[in-house]
C-alpha cells in the first residue's frame, strides 16, 4: 500500500508566511521529516500522533546525507504513510525538491509539490526592497551562490550585465568573491548592495551599502548566514519602505491554541512569537447524574462546559434542561466565554444553597471544591521538548496555571537554566503564584483580557 509524500516550502521563517493548504498537510502527516532552517513553531501544527525527524543541514555539514532523505522518503511512502518533508522557502528553489521529486516519481511513489513564499521575493519585502519596480528594474535574477560540484563557475559576464535586480541565496561565504567578479564584469563599484539576515524573523538584520564597501560593513555588523545578498538600484528604496512597528525585534513565547488570538495580536504589532505546546485533553466518557437534585452548576473551565453540553445531548437533553438552575463561572476568563456562547454566569456562589445542592464540573481537581464534583476530561502531558533556546526569547506569556506547568514540564536541564532571561507575562493572580515555580528574571502581573495583556506588553518592551 502506497502513502503520500508532500514536499512542502515552508516559507522563509515567519510561521503565518505558510500556506494555508501546507497547515493541512501537516495536520494529516504521519512523518516529518523538516529542516534546520524552519521555524519550529510550524512542528505545532502536526497532529498528535506524528513522528518528527530532524534532517536538517549546516554549512559544511548535513544531519542526514539527501541519499538517506531519499530513501526515507520512499520507504515511509510504501509502508503507507502520509510524509511531508518540510522545507525552507519553496522546495524547488536551490531546495533540492527536483532531485527528492524525481527519486519519487522513479519509485513509483505518489507525491506532490505545495510551493512556499522563497525568501529570494519575501526576504526583500520584509526589508522594503521591491525586488521589481517600474523606475529601477524590470526584471529580476536569483542565483545560487554556491559553487558547482564540478568546479565550474557561474557566467559572471551574462550575470553582472544584467538590467534587473540581483539576488543571491546561500551566498555569504563567496560575498568578496561576488563582488570581485560584478565589478571585474562590468558593474559600477557603486552598484547598491543590501544583506539581509534571517529575513521576516525577529532577529532580522540588514546593513546596506555598495559592491566597493559592503565586505566590510558586513565584517564591522557581524552579519553570516542565513543572508540574502541583493544586487541593484531597488535597493535604495529601503529607507523609505521599510516599515517599523512597536514590537520589532521582541521575541515572544506563546501558548499554541487553535483560535491563536496572542499571536496574532502580538504578530500584528511585529513581535515574533512562537509557541510552546499545551497538554492533550482527553474527555472522559462519564454518565451525568440526576440533575434535578441541583440548584446551581460550577464550571471550571470552558473543557469542561463543551463536554458537559455533549453529555447533556447524548442524553437527548439540551441546554433547556439547565433552566432555573444558577450558572456560576470558575473565574472571570469563564464567565466572559460562557457570555460568548449565551450564558451569564455568576462569579459567586448561591449563598442559601447547601453543598449538596452544588455541581462543580471540571478536570482533575475542582477549583471551588464546593459540593459534588464531576470530572469531565483529564490532561496529559505531550511528553515534547521545547525546541528553543531560551536566551533567543524575551518573554513567555501563560494564561493560565496549566499554561505554565505544561511550559516548565516541557523544559530540559539546560533550558531551566535559561528561565533568568526570561520575562513571564502572567494573566492572572493564581496564574502569579504558579509562576514563582519558574526561576524567571520577573514575573509581571497582566489582566486576564488579552487585549489588555497585550497593552501591558507593549508598555514593558517600548516605556519599560
Amino acid at each position: 500500500m502506497n502513502g503520500r509524500v508532500t514536499l512542502l516550502g515552508a516559507g522563509p521563517g515567519d510561521p503565518e508566511l505558510l500556506t494555508l493548504i501546507g497547515k493541512r498537510r501537516l495536520s494529516e502527516a504521519n512523518i516529518v521529516l523538516y529542516d534546520r532552517l524552519i521555524d519550529p513553531s510550524l512542528l505545532a501544527f502536526t497532529n498528535d500522533n506524528s513522528e518528527l525527524i530532524d534532517v536538517g543541514k549546516m554549512p559544511l555539514h548535513h544531519k542526514v546525507k539527501q541519499s538517506k532523505i531519499n530513501e526515507m522518503l520512499v520507504e515511509y511512502a510504501r509502508q503507507g504513510k502520509k510524509v511531508v518533508r518540510l522545507k525552507a522557502g519553496d522546495p524547488y528553489v536551490f531546495g533540492r525538491g527536483g532531485e527528492e521529486a524525481q527519486v519519487l516519481q522513479q519509485a513509483n511513489v505518489d507525491f506532490e509539490v505545495i510551493p512556499g513564499i522563497t525568501s529570494a521575493i519575501a526576504g526583500l519585502a520584509a526589508a522594503g526592497i521591491p525586488i521589481t519596480h517600474r523606475d529601477f528594474a524590470s526584471s529580476f535574477h536569483v542565483i545560487t551562490g554556491h559553487h558547482k560540484k564540478d568546479g565550474q563557475q557561474l557566467d559572471w559576464e551574462n550575470i553582472a550585465h544584467q538590467e534587473g535586480t540581483l539576488v543571491f541565496l546561500m551566498g555569504m561565504a563567496q560575498l568578496p568573491n561576488i563582488c570581485r567578479q560584478l565589478v571585474i564584469n562590468g558593474k559600477a563599484a557603486k552598484t547598491p548592495v543590501a544583506i539581509i539576515q534571517w529575513a521576516t524573523q525577529w532577529r532580522q538584520k540588514m546593513v546596506i551599502g555598495d559592491l566597493e564597501n559592503i565586505n566590510s560593513l558586513v565584517e564591522q555588523n557581524h552579519l553570516s548566514s542565513p543572508a540574502l545578498i541583493v544586487v541593484g538600484e531597488v535597493v535604495k528604496l529601503s529607507p523609505q519602505l521599510n516599515i517599523s512597528r512597536p514590537l520589532d525585534g521582541i521575541h515572544l513565547l506563546v501558548p499554541f491554541s487553535k483560535k491563536q488570538r496572542l499571536f496574532s495580536n502580538l504578530e500584528d504589532l511585529g513581535a515574533t512569537a512562537d509557541f510552546y505546546q499545551r497538554s492533550l485533553i482527553k474527555p472522559l466518557e462519564q454518565v451525568l447524574p440526576n440533575l434535578d437534585k441541583y440548584d446551581a452548576i460550577i464550571v471550571d473551565d470552558m473543557n469542561a462546559y463543551h463536554q458537559f453540553i455533549n453529555l447533556l445531548l447524548q442524553d437527548g437533553n439540551d441546554l433547556r434542561r439547565l433552566v432555573n438552575k444558577e450558572i456560576v463561572a470558575g473565574n472571570k476568563q469563564v464567565a466572559r466565554q460562557l457570555k460568548k456562547v449565551g450564558i451569564l454566569a455568576s462569579l459567586e456562589l448561591p449563598i442559601d444553597s447547601p453543598s449538596q445542592k452544588i455541581l462543580e464540573i471540571g478536570a482533575s481537581e475542582p477549583i471551588k471544591g464546593y459540593g459534588d464534583f464531576l470530572q469531565l476530561y483529564k490532561k496529559e502531558s505531550r511528553n515534547l521538548s521545547l525546541p528553543f533556546d531560551l536566551r533567543e526569547f524575551n518573554g513567555v506569556i501563560f494564561p493560565s496555571t496549566m499554561s505554565v506547568k505544561d511550559f516548565l514540564d516541557s523544559l530540559n536541564e539546560e533550558q531551566r537554566s535559561q528561565l533568568s532571561g526570561l520575562k513571564a507575562f502572567v494573566m492572572g493572580e493564581k496564574v502569579y503564584q504558579a509562576a514563582k515555580q519558574g526561576d524567571f528574571s520577573q514575573i509581571i502581573r497582566c489582566p486576564t483580557n488579552i487585549k489588555e495583556t497585550i497593552v501591558r506588553i507593549k508598555e514593558e518592551f517600548i516605556h519599560g
